[in-house]
């Protein structure tokens, strides 16, 4: 590594984990000079955030090439590692991604500690619904790019390899559109974005995708507790019926306990929830001479939040539809598709037909529901009505791309869709998948070691 000793730059230096540990603070435009929104102004922004990576080195691995980590989300920061047993060892993914390579865990802008967003005050970002607004869409893939670049110049490294997670894979694919001099190779993991190949494909034809993908789901999770079902309808009837609060406060709805249906993407998801549904009510006496009522348990209502709430994160739901945004308005499309497909509606399961849960979907209601997301209401709304965004990915330039490429292609992804992601593949130059239906969405934190090895040999192989 040959440093440029970029005057913006600040690292500093540890042991962790038996390994050297960089901490890498660099301060960047918040508006970069290629990327902008049509018809704003084209006079420079003075407006700078600081965006920070931490590099794990390994003993002796000092001249090994650098591979950075893209986080899925959006609106999450990279991963903290917490080593394995007394003997400090890394495993997963990281482990062995330090057998070859100096990893760079990279906070995208406006998370973790890249200028972060406290969507508790959003004046921060501005004045007024506007301005935030105007600085969320700075958040998008083509900025986290252009960071990354910065980065990788002010130190001085060689095009580096990039992994990418979910989101992450999405800021790969931009990556290789606008800046593939500074890729070495890429793998993918669940993040092969879905409308590349064809330019008529729409943010509502993915979100058609999705809830097809989760209909499919829930029809497995049905069928393996087929008690599950009855139960849904059954809490759901409960909600509408009776008011129950959250540890948090506000009232449980029944279309928000329905967004609970996100574990069905994941593995281990069907057990996770079977178990939190298996006894959600309690009994509550009545009067004398009068029937007991039906309650819902605080073991359930504690449970069920933690899968809910979103206070950890809430700029994953604040800016999840802007990851779409390419032609048009995305108009909360996700709220407008759900009426199409049958059991995702609404009301759905009040008369005939299934009902189902909704997973990675956010709805303009759950603004209004969930106190974490309360204050970005005019916000998102805002953001939802944009219809000036700008490209985020070049299909002539991924059809001609040099850079190798591998991804894990997972078939019952209910996140990324299967058949978008393969047109996708099929895209980019040269890329070689690996399909199978061995992981959920979140393979790499079952196996990711194995998924690593083997994205690693199709590469080498290329």
């Amino acid at each position: 590594m040959n440093s440029s000793a970029s005057p913006d730059l600040r690292t500093t230096s540890t042991r962790r984990h038996g390994h050297t540990v960089r901490e890498h603070h660099l301060t960047v435009p918040l508006v970069h000079p290629g990327v902008h929104t049509p018809g704003a102004s084209t006079s420079p922004d003075p407006r700078t955030i600081e965006v920070y990576a931490r590099e794990y080195v390994p003993d002796g691995g000092e001249d090994r090439p650098a591979l950075l980590f893209l986080q899925g989300g959006p609106g999450h920061g990279a991963p903290r590692p917490v080593a394995d047993g007394d003997g400090g060892v890394l495993s997963g993914w990281l482990g062995e991604a330090l057998r070859h390579y100096r990893v760079f865990l990279f906070d995208q802008r406006g998370t973790g500690r890249s200028t972060p967003v406290d969507v508790a005050v959003p004046e921060a970002l501005g004045p007024t619904p506007r301005d935030q607004a105007d600085y969320l869409t700075r958040l998008r893939a083509d900025s986290i790019v252009e960071d990354a670049e910065l980065l990788r110049d002010a130190l001085g490294e060689e095009p580096w390899s990039l992994l990418g997670q979910s989101f992450g894979g999405f800021c790969i694919t931009t990556y290789l559109s606008r800046r593939p001099g500074g890729v070495r190779e890429a793998f993918f993991t669940g993040g092969l974005p879905g409308y590349i190949a064809d330019p008529h494909t729409r943010v509502d034809d993915i979100y058609r995708a999705t809830f097809a993908k989760t209909a499919v789901r829930n029809d497995r999770f049905y069928a393996r507790f087929p008690w599950a079902e009855q139960r849904v309808a059954e809490i759901c009837r409960h909600l509408d019926d009776t008011e129950e609060t959250l540890p948090t406060g506000e009232r449980l709805t029944s279309r928000r306990f329905r967004t609970v249906g996100m574990e069905l993407g994941r593995t281990g998801g069907f057990d996770t929830l079977a178990y939190l549904l298996e006894d959600p009510f309690r009994s509550v006496p009545g009067s004398p001479g009068a029937a007991g009522r039906r309650r819902l348990r605080t073991p359930f209502l504690t449970g069920l939040s933690a899968h809910l709430s979103v206070s950890d994160a809430p700029l994953y739901a604040v800016i999840h539809e802007t990851i779409y945004g390419v032609d048009g308005a995305t108009d909360w499309s996700a709220h407008r598709v759900r009426e199409e497909v049958p059991g995702f509606g609404e009301h759905a399961g009040r008369t005939d037909g299934p009902l189902y849960l909704t997973a990675e979907h956010f709805f303009p209601w759950q603004f209004e529901e969930d106190p974490a997301l309360r204050p970005w209401k005019a916000v998102v709304d805002l953001l939802a009505a944009k219809d000036d965004w700008t490209p985020l990915y070049d299909a002539a330039q991924l059809r001609q791309t040099e850079v190798p490429t591998a991804a894990a292609v997972y078939l019952d992804d209910i996140f990324v869709p299967f058949e978008l992601s393969m047109e996708t593949a099929a895209t980019i130059r040269g890329l070689r998948p690996h399909v199978t239906n061995r992981w959920e969405h979140n393979g790499i934190s079952q196996d990711g070691a194995a998924i690593l090895r083997h994205l690693h040999a199709l590469v080498k192989d290329h």
